[in-house]
């Protein structure tokens, strides 16, 4: 079984609570792309066009074909056309493009390479799934560093190692990189400290942080402060992301639920294939927060369970706080749905596939509300 074989295989269409006008004080511009992540996109568009205080809703994989949409200020450009990706303009409307404003999202996912007891596992499962839904789990892509056994960045700068923690982001090279930045953060690597040649290797966006360091060599601190504040929002996302699944994977082995588990990067994940009534009636109201000082939790059952996750970390609620200051950088509790079922699945019959001589393939097509990944719902899938 594969996916994301070309970017077409995995399509991701944006949906958004806004209301489209002639006229108002943002312009909205629906973005399509492939190869691009949605920041990199972003980073992009201010550096080679010139716009600014761009909002977005939702990030996108780059190994996926995606349309989502951003704002910016005022009026703006009709369209943009570049390699790999192009803005069109859809419309005007009062409020920018934001987190809150995005309902979810349209998949169509080719799945590839399937033998036949896997193309019988997923066409079995699909109605139980369809029925009882799955668990809210974030997948790899959200774990940054930590998903290529490198550990978190947001761990090293809870402990105040800042040192460590620049070099998670400089230069560490991972499985997923292409061969130019594997290499690329091996040199870095190398000549660790050498700030001058680490300059000609390292992206645009983390010049700065270079920069800084040739100045003053040994303020790691410093030097962290100047890394990109959505990056470092990503970078405290991904610990709260591994907390939150292994308390998901914790409370269904204490509720006794019968799962079958997948291994991914950083653990393993815990799926159910049906609920009993009293399961399924407790985790469709099930809210988990993503961890942080002031955390709320809906019983002491769920609080005694984060608090063990997290004390196997050597840490406590209270105790994640990074120790360096960054405007509207911190660990914010939100609430996080335990349970999600999909909605609007259609599947075709599988056929012969083209790319994997013998095997079969088939599209899947559901909707997911926002902050969901089908990349878990697939994993759900692949349980023979």
């Amino acid at each position: 079984m594969k996916i994301k074989c070309t970017p077409e295989d995995f399509q991701v269409f944006e949906q958004l609570r806004i209301r489209l006008k002639r006229a108002g004080p943002f312009s909205i511009y629906r973005l399509q792309k492939r190869f691009w992540n949605t920041l990199d996109v972003i980073r992009e568009l201010e550096q080679r066009h010139g716009l600014r205080r761009i909002g977005r809703a939702g990030l996108k994989d780059r190994y996926s074909v995606s349309t989502q949409y951003i704002s910016i200020p005022g009026r703006g450009p009709g369209s943009i056309r570049e390699k790999n990706y192009s803005l069109e303009f859809a419309g005007m409307a009062d409020e920018p493009v934001s987190r809150e404003l995005l309902l979810g999202n349209n998949f169509d996912i080719t799945i590839r390479a399937l033998t036949a007891d896997e193309t019988s596992a997923i066409e079995q499962a699909l109605p139980s799934v369809i029925r009882f839904g799955f668990p809210n789990y974030y997948d790899e892509q959200r774990l940054g560093s930590a998903r290529h056994g490198q550990g978190f960045i947001a761990r090293r700068l809870i402990d105040g190692h800042f040192n460590g923690a620049l070099k998670l982001y400089l230069a560490t090279p991972s499985p997923a990189d292409d061969p130019k930045t594997r290499r690329t953060k091996s040199l870095i690597s190398e000549n660790w400290g050498h700030w001058v040649e680490c300059m000609k290797l390292v992206r645009p966006e983390a010049r700065p942080v270079i920069q800084y360091l040739i100045r003053k060599p040994r303020d790691f601190k410093g030097a962290v402060g100047l890394i990109p504040r959505n990056l470092l929002e990503l970078f405290v996302g991904a610990y709260q992301a591994w907390v939150w699944n292994e308390t998901m994977s914790a409370t269904l082995r204490s509720l006794g639920v019968p799962t079958r588990t997948v291994e991914y990067s950083h653990g393993s994940l815990a799926f159910w294939n049906q609920l009993s009534p009293e399961h399924e009636a407790f985790l469709s109201q099930l809210i988990i927060p993503a961890v942080g000082p002031g955390a709320e939790f809906q019983g002491e059952r769920v609080a005694r369970i984060a608090a063990e996750v997290l004390s196997r970390d050597g840490l406590t609620l209270e105790a994640l706080k990074m120790k360096v200051r960054v405007h509207g950088v911190f660990f914010k509790a939100y609430q996080r749905r335990a349970r999600i079922v999909p909605e609007h699945v259609k599947m075709t019959k599988p056929v012969p596939d083209d790319i994997y001589p013998g095997r079969s393939k088939l599209t899947l097509s559901l909707f997911l509300p926002a902050g969901s990944y089908a990349t878990i719902l697939l994993k759900r899938l692949s349980l023979l």
